[in-house]
């Protein structure tokens, strides 16, 4: 008697929920058995179990995204599979369109379907009359219960129930409903309190994550972790059915009330465009109108430029001579000058009128415990004006100065507040660094160089070589170029300036008494040996 041909059979099993599959036999192993029987009877047609098991436990048979079924279909195209045998066809798939893709990759490659329980062979005309007929059933079981899911939470929404889904910050689950978690709730109130405020989730984002208000899970803060929450009902105490867009009291205790989530959402609406899209940043320019030039009286006006460079793009800020521009026969001495240099130049020398005894008792009137926190906050300018969005930085550098006059030689700040000091005048010079225009303070004569911001030059050197230090060595930054791309330097005078956290103690000391004055950044830049006595030889420290 001639043997019949091997038909190679491979069983598919799947379980829509993961329940119980830690059991000894689940039903992944009843499927399982039923048609590895099956196959068994079959044995004297030449059918044979492969040795492989195709099992998704946890996967429902409206998608096609399951990894053993995946496998399969690639085992299926290599010509490793014959026959396909399954429990019942919903198994394989509950959605006609996907199943009738699947039996065309069948067809496609030889390989027959077999369901033990309905008896279908696809061999021939009737069976396959017949699998399409069980396939429509399938799909309208399925979606007929995915509507009574829907109806079922929409009921559930109704009543004010929690339904599921991740549990809004702020909340903790309890008995499958919301109670309020009085520590995150209260971040969540300042959240939609600055972010009204501000407009800038990003900002808002920020000062998170140098507050010690982080996330449960210890996650720095993101914008759009900001925008979800400012965009969630939930928090107003009502619950909102995304396929109707209706709102129902919920169960649980609001947070912040109506007013304070519509002020939220008119800050979300005005940062968008008429299409919906987020707006693009502002240039902030807070001397506009205000910064002119000290020699020919024209008024500086920003104007940008970007740079690409390593699929990245930057836009710089300058401030331009608007006479100087029009006047190609004269050339200004002014010309333009850098925004973030005359800017911060601006906003050092401001410390001294917020510090001024009138101004404080101003601010602070009606609040005497506020005296000392103004202080501490005022006592670090680069700080204070950095922990500022934009906007804010500008509207109060609008009401402090009328007017800034740059010269060559000098800079003067006409104030807006009344006083004693109705005008600041600061010798200074413009001198190129690195391809810019930057501002060095004039020193009395007798005394050492310094910055805009009065301080020795190598000292605030040194302090900002250590300050960029420690954001490599605690791990906020992973290499040089990742620092040097967020702080705009190129990686060449990143690796010079962090040699100066590196320098001997000696020196440093000697530095901060002045018994070093006449040392330049550049010298020190050049001690290029890690070993203390040989910087210290060097600099005439040691013989």
């Amino acid at each position: 008697m001639r043997q019949a041909e091997e038909k190679r059979c491979a069983v598919y099993t799947r379980k829509s929920t993961d329940e119980r599959l830690d059991a000894e036999f689940n039903s992944l192993d009843a499927q399982y058995d039923a048609c590895a029987s099956y196959v068994k009877s079959q044995v004297g047609m030449g059918w044979r179990l492969v040795d492989r098991k195709y099992e998704d436990g946890g996967y429902s048979g409206g998608t096609m995204n399951r990894p053993a079924l995946t496998e399969m279909l690639r085992d299926i195209e290599a010509g490793k599979i014959d026959i396909v045998v399954v429990y019942k066809i919903d198994r394989l798939s509950r959605s006609l369109c996907d199943f009738t893709d699947l039996s065309k990759l069948f067809e496609r490659n030889g390989v027959s379907f077999v369901s033990v329980t309905q008896q279908i062979d696809t061999s021939n005309a009737a069976g396959r009359m017949m699998l399409n007929i069980l396939m429509s059933f399938a799909q309208f079981e399925r979606e007929m219960t995915a509507d009574r899911i829907r109806d079922k939470i929409y009921a559930s929404r109704k009543r004010g129930m929690w339904t599921g889904g991740p549990t809004p910050y702020g909340y903790v689950l309890e008995d499958k409903q919301l109670k309020v978690e009085p520590g995150a709730a209260e971040v969540v109130r300042w959240i939609f309190r600055r972010y009204t405020a501000t407009g800038s989730s990003l900002q808002v984002a920020k000062e998170l994550n140098e507050s010690s208000n982080r996330r449960a899970d210890g996650q720095p803060w993101r914008p759009r972790m900001v925008l979800a929450i400012l965009k969630n009902r939930v928090y107003t105490g009502k619950l909102c059915v995304k396929r109707t867009g209706e709102l129902f009291d919920g169960r649980h205790e609001a947070i912040i009330d109506d007013a304070q989530f519509d002020s939220a959402q008119k800050a979300l609406a005005s940062n968008r465009c008429d299409d919906g899209t987020a707006k693009r940043h502002t240039m902030f320019a807070p001397l506009k109108g205000i910064l002119r030039c000290g020699t020919c009286g024209g008024s500086m006006t920003p104007v940008f430029s970007n740079y690409s460079k390593g699929g990245g793009r930057r836009r710089y800020v300058y401030y331009r001579c608007t006479r100087d521009a029009k006047n190609a026969e004269r050339a200004c001495p002014i010309r333009n000058i850098a925004a973030d240099v005359i800017e911060k130049f601006v906003y050092s020398q401001l410390g001294s009128v917020l510090r001024r005894d009138d101004i404080r008792a101003l601010v602070c009137s009606g609040n005497p415990g506020m005296d000392e926190a103004y202080q501490a906050e005022t006592s670090d300018m680069e700080r204070f004006w950095g922990r500022m969005v934009p906007a804010e930085r500008e509207r109060l550098l609008q009401l402090l100065v009328r007017e800034v006059r740059l010269f060559p030689e000098k800079v003067e700040i006409d104030l807006a507040v009344e006083g004693e000091d109705g005008r600041i005048a600061v010798p200074a010079r413009l001198k190129q660094n690195l391809g810019r225009t930057a501002i060095v303070v004039v020193p009395p004569a007798g005394e050492a160089e310094a910055s805009a911001d009065g301080e020795l030059a190598v000292v605030r050197a040194l302090r900002k070589s250590h300050k960029w230090a420690d954001l490599l060595t605690s791990g906020t930054y992973h290499d040089k170029k990742s620092l040097a791309d967020a702080l705009g330097l190129s990686n060449s005078y990143l690796g010079k300036m962090l040699r100066l956290a590196f320098l001997s103690p000696r020196i440093v000391e000697a530095i901060m008494l002045g018994d070093l004055a006449a040392v330049s950044v550049t010298r020190l830049q050049e001690l290029d040996t890690p070993i203390w006595e040989e910087q210290e030889r060097l600099l005439g420290l040691r013989r």
